[in-house]
């Protein structure tokens, strides 16, 4: 069987939500910007982070990552279960006495088999990392259309993201997330609830049919 350390090590390998450290929209609190008005000095400022909130963007998003993260994480599971019944094949091999070269070659093939492990682990976040910053960097050229169109609206020559630690105070009439969150489309599970439901064409010709016959 592994060492404790090694079955540490497989316990902890399920990877945890990597987008956490990279500011998902929903989790910055935006000022309420006031009716659309002419910004001075030509400068605008946009919370993405709630632009994407009030699409359901984040939602998402987030849904796309947990799906990339469920599917690495099968992955890893089944690289363990290999790595398990290989190492116990090894050790029922040299039955219950093995030599003291037999312990070495056991205590080796762990340490290899931790490492693998690591590595894979290692590789599977990075890949995570890099899918959700991807989504992010697509979220943010599909706002750049509607960014330019208020700006332009506004006369902005220049739209920055929104960033706490960087623009200490705003004046609201430089915000235009609420413009922009308008005029985005909104993700597809975020359909108004008060629309009619359709019918499918076979129970609407039944229905034509049960009509004629009264």
């Amino acid at each position: 069987m592994f060492s404790k350390s090694c079955w540490a090590i497989l316990g902890g390998l399920m990877l945890a939500c990597v987008g956490c450290a990279k500011s998902l929209p929903g989790e910055q609190a935006a000022e309420k910007s006031e009716p659309a008005e002419k910004a001075m000095g030509g400068v605008g400022v946009v919370d993405l982070t709630m632009v994407a909130k009030r699409i359901r963007r984040d939602v998402e998003m987030n849904d796309a990552v947990e799906e990339r993260r469920a599917t690495l994480n099968k992955k890893l599971l089944t690289l363990q279960n290999s790595l398990r019944r290989l190492y116990e094949q090894k050790k029922d091999s040299f039955g219950d006495d093995p030599t003291e070269e037999q312990v070495a070659e056991l205590k080796a093939s762990e340490e290899r088999m931790e490492r693998e492990l690591f590595e894979v682990k290692r590789k599977s976040e990075a890949e995570l990392a890099t899918f959700h910053q991807s989504l992010i960097d697509a979220f943010r050229e599909q706002t750049k259309p509607i960014l330019r169109e208020v700006a332009s609206e506004r006369g902005l020559s220049i739209v920055i993201p929104k960033n706490e630690g960087l623009l200490l105070t705003i004046d609201p009439k430089v915000e235009i997330t609420d413009e922009v969150a308008a005029r985005m489309p909104r993700s597809g599970d975020d359909e108004p609830t008060d629309k009619p439901a359709r019918k499918s064409k076979k129970r609407a010709a039944a229905a034509s049919t049960e009509t004629s016959q009264r």
